[in-house]
């Protein structure tokens, strides 16, 4: 089986209450994460956790709903990003 990835980069946090991957309402923030095609997505912390990937000793490892918000601030203030991934079944 072939291993494929999805990139995504992380943009940003929104005060947008809405995660557009589950639906859930009324969250405090989300979490803009961009895809391959360059559409922005709001993500709940949860869901962002769950689809973000970071590569570390050469395995993929998820990241936890800390980091991602964490990473969402950071973009917010100016600060780049490494792509992250989600991998994808061929």
């Amino acid at each position: 089986m072939d291993k494929t990835y999805k990139r995504f980069t992380v943009r940003g946090i929104s005060d947008k209450p809405e995660c557009d991957v589950c639906g859930k309402k009324n969250l405090k923030m989300t979490i803009v994460i961009e895809d391959e095609a360059g559409e922005l997505l709001h993500y709940g912390s949860d869901c962002a956790s769950r689809t973000l990937r970071q590569d570390y000793q050469g395995k993929r490892h998820p990241i936890s709903r800390e980091a991602a918000i964490s990473m969402g601030r950071s973009a917010k203030r100016g600060d780049s990003f490494a792509r992250l991934s989600q991998q994808v079944t061929a």
